[in-house]
């Protein structure tokens, strides 16, 4: 007969597993989240502000100075809703999450090492806008990020995940950024129309599939 000690191990051990999986994915979600946001502020200081000495007529100076900052100022707004774009994107991937192993360590740990490099991106795109090196680098930039989304996505599915079709997401937008690699060589306008045609067809397509289904834990053996 068992004794009532032994009925008790089995679930302390559980409850221990459980606490244990719970600070572990509570780390991994606080710790890219504080990437985001350092990130996201950081993308500020892509945009110089202007120097116009002091003078006569600096009210005028000045007006003009800031609207020759309009390209800045879209490389910003780029940027932010990108990188928000991604938070949110990560947050709705992550947020039934009930397990953390070392594929999905390293996996974020990619898809935020793309985030970290978007404000120094944004400086060069904000710098060169009318060079096509620098438009490639950005959008190339932003196509290895949907990449890594895309990997999260498959192996979370492969792990119990029911919503494969999400990683429809990763790849409406990675196209739109791959193919603008090529034809910024021939047209920067066109590169930067295709940036934006991707990113409206995969909030378009979001906003029509289902939510993420919970994210079961891998079963204990």
């Amino acid at each position: 007969m068992t004794s009532p000690a032994e009925d008790d191990e089995p679930q302390a051990g559980a409850a221990t597993s459980a606490s244990h999986l719970g600070y572990d994915v509570g780390r991994l979600l606080a710790f890219s989240d504080g990437v985001f946001a350092v990130a996201i502020t950081l993308l500020v200081f892509s945009v110089p502000a202007p120097n116009v000495p002091s003078g006569p007529d600096l009210n005028a100076r000045l007006a003009a100075a800031l609207a020759e900052m309009r390209p800045s100022l879209y490389g910003f707004v780029l940027s932010f809703i990108l990188v928000g774009t991604n938070w949110i994107a990560h947050h709705r991937m992550l947020r039934q999450l009930t397990f953390s192993d070392v594929p999905v360590l390293w996996l974020n740990l990619l898809i935020l090492l793309g985030i970290c490099l978007v404000p120094f991106a944004t400086s060069l795109l904000v710098r060169y806008s009318d060079v096509s090196t620098a438009v490639i680098a950005y959008g190339g930039l932003q196509a290895l990020i949907g990449a890594m989304f895309m990997l999260m996505r498959l192996y979370l599915a492969a792990r119990g995940d029911a919503s494969r079709v999400n990683v429809l997401l990763s790849l409406v937008q990675i196209s739109g950024f791959v193919i603008s690699i090529p034809v910024a060589l021939r047209n920067i306008q066109a590169a930067y129309i295709l940036w934006i045609a991707a990113f409206a067809a995969a909030r378009i397509l979001e906003a029509r599939i289902r939510p993420d289904a919970p994210l079961r834990a891998p079963a204990l053996r």
